[in-house]
Formats: structure tokens, C-alpha cells, sequence
């Protein structure tokens, strides 16, 4: 290679190098989750909480919180970094909660500055409190410290349980998308721990309603599918249980046009395997009355939901989406007002029980 293009690959070597803002690790907070509380319910004061791990010698981990208050995002943190002896940075970002009070006023401008911010990934989670945030990140949570304990709570619900897949691309795609509103997990601080009770369903990017434990598999059936998860029924007029675990769950939405109106039937097929029964041997005939025992209680269960959508004027599932995306010319704002709260949804539900275990 000639003399002046070695020179000269050295010389935008050493320029693209210096481009780089360089950060060593001992020199630097890295927080793994910020917290947000509206200060006075009718105020604009928001309180940050920002928790960094702190690793000692001996392999354990100490969690240490910085607050401060301001009215956005990043003069929040730049307030927060007056409490630190050293740079807080936000690289390793895993989960940002945010309180009841300020959910119900509204959480798109907080967002907005997470968004804006390159260092933080999309696949960031959100979640709502039920009560402060800041007591919840003061607690010492987990054995690889609370902000690792917290992200991967809210990941295993999503990945395994009967929460909805939910991040901040997703939660923004549901926001600005005609149709469609979001929907972000609940969570609570007990006396020595945190515990996911439920889903919250935002109008817009403001708290509208909440989905309790108990009806969750039926909510995530709606808005997302499974490839996990599990739930289980009494048998009416009698003392045995039945328990299915899924294996997969597939849900196909239809719409029909009758005079401009449209009606939309939802079919959702359960593939599960039956885990347990209180009760005796498992007849074929049997195996039948679970299957249409549960499919009944999907039915039943996710019209009630989906009554109570309208009713309150949201929409998790997606229905106007998807009408929209089927019809040319389609009128959303009649949509909205006039079809959407009374338009005729019919869920059917198809229910395998593909094993029974080792046993008959």
C-alpha cells in the first residue's frame, strides 16, 4: 500500500476517534429505572426518581435513588445530577413508571423526551404505579438489586404470564395510530415487594380503566396472543377444578358491511394441555365438557370486556383499525361518536385439549 494512503488512514483514524464522547464505567452512575410522581394533583411539579446500582467489592449490590423535581423530563435528571458525585447516565435504561395521579393527567410528554433521547432503546417497558413510585424504587427488591428485579417482573408477566407484549415503540405505535389505544402494566407496592395486579387501558395517553389479574388471560387473548400461560375453572354445581395450560392461541377478526355499518366477529382458537384435575379419571366425554367449559367462559368473559370498551369509549383491541384498514373513504370521526359504542361484536371461541399428561 503507498506511504500516503497509510498516512492518510491513520490520520481519519485518529479523527473519528476523537468524535466519541468516552465514559468510563467506575467514573459514571448507570440508572436501570426512573420513576415519576405528579407533585400536587392539580399541579404541573413532577418528582424524578432515578435508581442506580451500586456494586460493592464483595459481589452485592446497593441501590441508591437521586430525586429532584421540575416541570420536564431533562431538567429533571439535569436537577438530579446536582445529588450525585458523579455523571448520571442513562445508557442501561430498562423501565420507566410513572404514578397513578400523573397517568390520569396525562404521560405523552414524558414519553416524548424518552423518544427523543438516542441512548435509550425503544424496547424500553413503561408501567404504571398504583401509588408512589419513589417508595416503590426505595425499596431494596431482589438479590441483583431493585431495578433488575423490577424490569425483569414486568419482562416475565409479558413473556410468560397474561400481560400484553407492551414497550415504548409500541406504546407510541398504539398512541398515534388511528383505532388503537394503548395499554401499559399495573403494579403495587406491598409491605416487601412489588407485584403486577392488572393492566391499565389509556385513552389517548391518559389512565381510562383498569384490567384486574382475574381477567387477564381473556385481555391478552383480545389484544395479543400466547405462546405460554395458563388458567383455571370450577366446574359449575360441583367441587372440581380444572386447570389448562396454553400452548398457543391464534385470534382471526372479520368484519361485515351491512349499509355502511359494520359488524365484527372475533374467532380465538386455545391450543392447552390439561395440567390438573381435582377430580377423577378423565373420560373423553369429560375432556369435552372441559373444552366447551371453557370456551363459554372466553365467550362470556371477553364480550364483557369488550361492552365495557365501548361503553367507555376505548379501544385496546384495535377494532377501529382494523375497520378503517378494510373500508376506503372510511369516516372516523363517525366512527368514534356514533358507530364504534354500539356496533355489534361477537366473540367465538374454539378450545383444543391436545394432552391430558402421562396419565388417563
Amino acid at each position: 500500500m503507498p506511504h500516503h494512503k497509510i498516512f492518510l488512514f491513520f490520520v481519519c483514524s485518529l479523527l473519528l476517534s476523537g468524535c466519541l464522547e468516552k465514559e468510563i464505567v467506575d467514573d459514571i452512575n448507570i440508572e436501570t429505572v426512573e420513576g415519576f410522581d405528579l407533585v400536587e394533583e392539580n399541579g404541573e411539579e413532577i418528582m424524578g426518581t432515578f435508581l442506580v446500582p451500586i456494586y460493592q467489592a464483595d459481589k452485592t449490590i446497593v441501590n441508591e435513588t437521586f430525586s429532584a423535581i421540575s416541570n420536564l423530563n431533562k431538567d429533571i435528571l439535569r436537577s438530579a445530577q446536582k445529588e450525585s458525585s458523579s455523571p448520571i447516565v442513562n445508557g442501561s435504561l430498562e423501565l420507566v413508571m410513572f404514578d397513578m395521579k400523573l397517568a390520569k393527567k396525562g404521560i405523552i410528554k414524558l414519553v416524548d423526551g424518552l423518544q427523543r433521547d438516542a441512548s435509550i432503546g425503544t424496547g424500553l417497558y413503561l408501567a404504571i404505579v398504583d401509588g408512589e413510585v419513589r417508595e416503590l424504587l426505595n425499596q431494596d427488591l431482589g438479590t441483583r438489586g431493585t431495578g433488575d428485579h423490577l424490569f425483569n417482573l414486568v419482562k416475565h408477566n409479558i413473556d410468560r404470564r397474561d400481560v400484553p407484549k407492551t414497550n415504548m415503540h409500541i406504546f407510541l405505535s398504539d398512541y398515534f395510530q388511528e383505532g388503537k389505544d394503548p395499554s401499559l402494566p399495573l403494579l403495587k407496592k406491598t409491605e416487601d415487594k412489588a407485584e403486577i395486579i392488572g393492566v391499565v387501558v389509556l385513552k389517548g395517553d391518559k389512565y381510562e380503566m383498569s384490567i384486574p389479574n382475574e381477567r387477564l388471560f381473556y385481555f391478552k387473548t383480545l389484544v395479543d396472543k400466547y405462546s405460554q400461560g395458563s388458567f383455571a375453572l370450577k366446574e359449575p354445581d360441583k367441587e372440581e377444578y380444572v386447570s389448562l395450560r396454553s400452548i398457543n392461541t391464534e385470534k382471526k377478526l372479520k368484519v361485515k358491511w351491512e349499509n355502511d355499518i359494520p359488524s365484527i366477529t372475533i374467532n380465538i382458537r386455545v391450543d392447552g394441555a390439561l395440567r390438573e384435575f381435582t377430580g377423577n379419571k378423565v373420560t373423553p366425554k369429560k375432556l369435552k365438557e372441559f373444552q366447551k367449559l371453557f370456551e363459554e367462559k372466553i365467550v362470556k368473559e371477553s364480550e364483557s370486556m369488550i361492552k365495557e370498551f365501548q361503553a367507555r369509549g376505548v379501544d385496546p383491541v384495535g377494532f377501529g383499525f382494523e375497520v378503517k384498514s378494510r373500508k376506503r373513504g372510511f369516516d372516523f370521526k363517525k366512527w368514534e361518536e356514533q358507530i364504534y359504542p354500539t356496533v355489534k361484536i361477537e366473540v367465538n371461541a374454539e378450545v383444543r385439549i391436545v394432552s391430558t399428561g402421562i396419565t388417563e
